[in-house]
């Protein structure tokens, strides 16, 4: 995945860069338009990178996630959570019928969304000893000096 970001500050070997968050809407033509998922409000990000390309405030710059490093935090923020709440609500709803309880359902469906809050629990106190954010974000290109529109916030720019 490629985002096109300006950098805002520099600190070090690191750069501060801004830019639209990416949606899944990526290049259609009726995004401005389209009210789906909350398009309508725009994202920005702000995000420390290192600065390999030495790359200053003003630039317009090249990010680059590889889609591995992607495609594993949606493994673990849509796939396991899913996984976790059909284990624990089948466990849970066992456990209910075999001591008689009443409303297994309620009770399976309680056990589930439990275990999905405890891996997301778990999964942030994970996070929060390694990486913040867990993603391998490279600056792989300067594309060049950010130009100033009422219409736009980011230039576009030459690749």
């Amino acid at each position: 995945m490629k985002q096109q970001v300006t950098v805002i500050a520099v600190e070090g070997n690191d750069a501060i860069v801004s830019g639209r968050r990416a949606s899944a809407c990526g290049d259609c033509a009726g995004k401005t338009s389209c009210a789906t998922m909350g398009s309508w409000v725009e994202r920005i990000i702000e995000l420390r990178v290192h600065n390999k390309i030495g790359a200053k405030i003003g630039d317009v710059v090249l990010l680059e996630v590889p889609d591995s490093a992607v495609l594993r935090i949606a493994f673990h923020l849509y796939a396991m959570p899913m996984l976790a709440f059909v284990i624990a609500g089948l466990a849970t709803r066992s456990l209910a019928l075999h001591l008689g309880w009443p409303a297994v359902e309620a009770v399976a469906a309680l056990g589930g969304m439990a275990a999905v809050l405890a891996y997301y629990f778990w999964y942030k106190t994970k996070s929060d000893r390694n990486d913040a954010t867990g993603l391998d974000v490279r600056m792989v290109r300067l594309l060049g000096k950010r130009v100033e529109s009422a219409s736009t916030s980011f230039a576009a720019s030459s690749r």
